[in-house]
């Protein structure tokens, strides 16, 4: 829903022209409009409260409280960062030559076997800054996101650091997250073999910093089946897929098409919200499936995209399918624009921590 942003008329004194009669039929005539304008203010002004989270006393949130979990998001954002950073090292994984010595362990390879699309080392760098996970507790508050209200979630390799972020700040606020992860990644993103997202998600279930967090594990890439590798690295996406799927008790997705995939996505977070109703769709990174493959997807924002239909073509992704269901989205995608307007810097190389 929008910000309830209304314009409403302003009517100025009322001047009758006929006598007393004219005067007391035009006077009643302007209270019962300004009865009725009263009532649609102050029924735009409960939905918008609504929409908020506002209404509904035992779900409301103090301000030092939201502080209080956006900062514990934080921390168990960290605490990801450095298990990860650990986990690395004990793998001996190579780093990038374009990488500095200092970023984070979130960013991947510049090209891999498993790489889909190219990526921007800069929003990759900004993506990787746990305070992602701060920022969004209060960003998902704001959106209505309360304790068990449910949210679904579309996670790409491309963003591994703000998945997991968005995790953290669910969790802070005790929402429900449901995501379908997929295995491929852009440059620069978890597109290392052991440290996909899929991967990297087992690994930290295993540590016990988060709980499962996947329902269901896509290939990614081009139709959601990975179709833009070549058949040698589709293979070991597969096995990546169905290990991690495995270990995460989650499904493996092998749609046919893009639009079956689409369905099978919407299905899956149908099943997992278990009648009830999804709050909020988060999109992080491009994927295909998401976004869809109409020309609208070239149109979607990042941030906040209201719950109204904007495509009903055949090729519409799963943001255009919720909004015709009244789900809105936030689109972490073009994170450079959200980083600027939300306040999350890049991580300069003092603050990225050290060296893996």
């Amino acid at each position: 829903m929008n910000n309830a942003n209304s314009n409403f008329q302003c009517y100025g004194a009322f001047r009758p022209r006929q006598g007393r009669v004219r005067l007391h039929t035009s006077v009643l005539v302007a209270l019962a409009a300004l009865a009725v304008s009263a009532a649609a203010i102050s029924a735009a002004w409960a939905r918008a409260h609504e929409w908020r989270g506002l209404i509904g006393g035992a779900n409301q949130i103090t301000s030092a409280d939201l502080t209080q979990k956006a900062a514990h998001a934080k921390e168990m954002a960290q605490r990801a960062e450095k298990f990860l950073q650990e986990a690395k090292l004990a793998a001996a994984v190579p780093r990038d030559a374009g990488l500095w010595p200092s970023d984070s362990p979130w960013l991947g390879d510049e090209l891999t076997p498993l790489v889909t699309t190219l990526g921007s080392l800069e929003a990759k760098r900004i993506a990787a800054n746990p305070d992602w996970a701060r920022v969004l507790t209060f960003k998902l508050h704001e959106l209505g996101v309360r304790p068990s209200s449910v949210v679904a979630a579309g996670c790409s390799g491309s963003f591994p650091g703000l998945n997991l972020s968005l995790a953290c700040a669910c969790e802070a606020l005790a929402a429900k997250l449901i995501t379908v992860s997929s295995v491929t990644a852009s440059t620069w993103g978890a597109n290392q073999p052991g440290f996909t997202w899929p991967e990297i998600e087992s690994r930290l279930v295993r540590a016990g910093i988060i709980g499962r967090l996947s329902s269901a594990v896509a290939m990614g890439g081009f139709a959601d089946g990975a179709l833009d590798l070549e058949p040698t690295a589709r293979e070991v996406v597969r096995k990546i897929q169905s290990a991690s799927a495995a270990e995460l008790g989650a499904s493996v997705m092998r749609p046919a098409s893009l639009q079956e995939s689409v369905q099978q996505r919407l299905a899956i977070y149908a099943r997992e919200a278990a009648g009830q109703s999804i709050v909020l769709y988060v999109n992080v990174g491009g994927t295909e499936a998401s976004l869809g493959e109409s020309p609208a997807a070239f149109h979607l924002r990042s941030g906040f995209i209201a719950a109204r239909p904007f495509d009903l073509s055949p090729g519409r992704g799963v943001i255009a399918r919720f909004a015709e269901q009244g789900v809105p989205t936030l689109s972490l995608l073009h994170v450079e624009g959200l980083a600027l307007e939300w306040g999350v810097t890049q991580a300069s190389r003092e603050q990225a921590g050290n060296a893996f």
